[in-house]
């Protein structure tokens, strides 16, 4: 990890690397011509886990001089943005991440002024941040300080400067952090190339520095420089041009801060198979059997996709996984679930048996089942899960064919419980259904399977294999998936209800379909069969609500699964109002044209026997 802010003047970075991202830093600031410098910036390279999920930052910020802890604002916003964006979850997008931070960070700062009078805001900043991450920049900026890109020897302000010119010719900043309860940011998204240069700068430079005199400086530095340039030769250069602003009359403090980039994971798609495929798949094991310190207990289950395996830990330098786990003569059962030789070639099912492994084991909840990677250094590809005694949702549901609709909803809240922690996680299941749910011996309720989860800050990046297909089961797969192959939490929702529905009834609220029938076009071909043609002693009240949940247009779904839960825990009043308010053809269409068809048979028997 290495740290580059205002404070320091050398920075280690990471040499430069083929298919992997790279940056240099390299950055100056000085009071210039006024007593006190209120500028600050700030440079990051985390570990490289964190590479992966979150990216490397730059921030500026220009602390504004009416402020009497301006310096402090700007200090406090660079340095603390950057702790704590890399301190939210690493599964959340890099936009969320960002918004998140930089609104807690504005109430802070807001806060800070005199409850009855915040016009005398005390901690004030510009604000500027540019965060790298795959091959794509996230820019986030408020206030006067710029980011800058210079490509193919020409230069671009990225930012647009949050001020105006008043008559008598000076300059008002209409946005800064700490300025207003309801803070607003510019935010934009620009693809990264090896070789690019980005600039932030306060006003104290750019405004006294033509594109032309920086232009010049940069093309100087990459035509001297044979490989990418060194931190110290980045650092040496912003140097330069503030002391180069100074003597174009710059009277205000002045700062610099060059971002270079050595190298991005531009990779082709061959590469990244490559990667994926070398890990060997262990061969079908046998009771007895032995792996990297793991004994087959009891074969589980075999299928064509994946093994489960109960194994108990034979190696004593083992950590035992799973605190909560079983045991069997003192020795720590687990269940050891491995892919398939059937598809050993098939990088697409790999990147999800890794993916879900990679969430395994940076998500903990009760219903959620645990996960631990393969030992370090092992050559083989597997997972070691928490063991869980108990059978699966088909299996309970196949033991209870008519359940109450108490027992349903004491299932389908802890499943929704689980679901929400995906959601906050920015997560997306996908593939929710009977067999991927477990119910242990005490009726707790575990996700068992989660490989084909939609991760939001992995799916930002390019290394990654792109889904031509929808990702989940026939049937309990959303219709906005099938049609688009987009999926959020009310996809979610969706595969949820269908669940629902099928433990009342057994059957499935639309007519069950194979994939080579799929061949809807949008949503209107979806016709829901009311719960009440299988279970006639089901209320109106909770066909309604799966009806709502289960709504092929998602605009149509509920939004929430608190609103779901709430109109299965009681009967829904103003829906079942609007349900009685509606013509019977629409309430039901079958109903009525059955009514219709035994009323013109009457008509035909009369007329005949006339």
């Amino acid at each position: 990890m290495s740290v580059k802010s205002s404070q320091d003047k050398t920075v280690t970075s990471p040499k430069p690397s083929k298919n992997k991202l790279s940056l240099s830093f390299g950055g100056y600031s000085c009071a210039g011509k006024k007593a006190h410098n209120q500028d600050a910036f700030a440079a990051l390279i985390p570990q490289k886990s964190d590479i992966v999920s979150k990216g490397i930052i730059a921030a500026i910020a220009d602390g504004v001089s009416s402020a009497s802890k301006a310096a402090e604002a700007a200090q406090l916003s660079v340095t603390q943005f950057i702790n704590d964006y890399y301190a939210t979850p690493e599964t959340w997008s890099t936009q969320k991440s960002a918004a998140k931070v930089l609104t807690s960070l504005n109430q802070w700062l807001y806060s800070q002024s005199d409850g009855m009078n915040k016009q005398s805001a005390e901690w004030l900043t510009t604000f500027s941040a540019l965060i790298v991450k795959s091959s794509t920049g996230y820019i986030f900026h408020v206030g006067d300080t710029r980011i800058s890109l210079f490509r193919q020897n020409k230069i671009s302000a990225i930012t647009h400067d949050h001020n105006r010119k008043q008559s008598h010719g000076h300059t008002v900043l209409t946005r800064a952090l700490g300025a207003d309860s309801r803070l607003k940011v510019d935010v934009h998204q620009v693809d990264i190339q090896a070789g690019d240069i980005y600039l932030l700068t306060c006003d104290g430079l750019h405004e006294y520095l033509t594109d032309k005199q920086i232009s010049a400086a940069l093309l100087k530095l990459k035509r001297q420089a044979d490989s990418p340039p060194t931190n110290l030769a980045l650092e040496q250069l912003s140097q330069q041009l503030t002391q180069l602003a100074i003597e174009h009359g710059s009277d205000d403090n002045v700062s610099c801060l060059l971002v270079y980039i050595n190298s991005t994971p531009n990779r082709e798609l061959i590469e990244i198979e490559r990667d994926l495929l070398s890990k060997t798949i262990p061969p079908a094991l046998s009771i007895g059997m032995k792996l990297d310190g793991y004994k087959v207990c009891k074969i589980i289950h075999a299928s064509t996709r994946s093994h489960l395996y109960l194994v108990e830990s034979v190696d004593e330098d083992l950590v035992e996984e799973f605190a909560d786990n079983e045991t069997k003569n003192n020795k720590t059962l687990s269940v050891l679930k491995v892919p398939s030789e059937n598809f050993s070639d098939d990088p697409l099912y790999l990147q999800g048996f890794m993916r879900e492994a990679w969430l395994g084991e940076r998500i903990s909840h009760q219903h959620i089942m645990k996960i631990k990677t393969a030992k370090v250094n092992s050559p083989f590809l597997y997972h070691v899960c928490e063991y869980i005694n108990g059978q699966t949702l088909s299996q309970w549901m196949f033991d209870n064919p008519q359940p109450s609709i108490a027992q349903v909803r004491n299932i389908i809240q802890q499943i929704t419980l689980a679901l929400r922690a995906f959601q906050r996680l920015e997560l997306v299941h996908r593939d929710l259904k009977p067999d991927n749910i477990m119910i242990d011996n005490n009726g707790q309720i575990k996700l068992i399977d989660y490989g084909t989860v939609l991760i939001a800050s992995l799916a930002e990046n390019c290394d990654t294999i792109n889904e031509t297909v929808p990702q989940g089961t026939m049937n309990y797969i959303a219709p906005e998936t099938l049609l688009s192959l987009k999926a959020d939490h009310q996809s979610d929702l969706f595969s949820l209800g269908v669940i629902a529905y099928e433990m009342l009834c057994g059957e499935l609220p639309y007519k069950p379909m194979r994939r080579a029938e799929v061949y809807f076009n949008d949503y209107t071909q979806w016709q829901y069969r009311s719960i009440k043609q299988f279970r006639g002693d089901l209320p109106l009240w909770l066909d309604l609500a799966l009806e709502k949940s289960t709504k092929a247009d998602p605009s149509l779904r509920y939004h929430a699964f608190s609103e779901f839960n709430a109109d299965l825990n009681k009967p829904n009043l103003s829906a079942i109002a609007d349900y009685n308010s509606q013509p019977i053809m629409q309430r039901n269409p079958v109903q009525f044209w059955q009514g219709v068809s035994a009323l013109l048979f009457i008509v035909l028997v009369i007329v005949l026997a006339n």
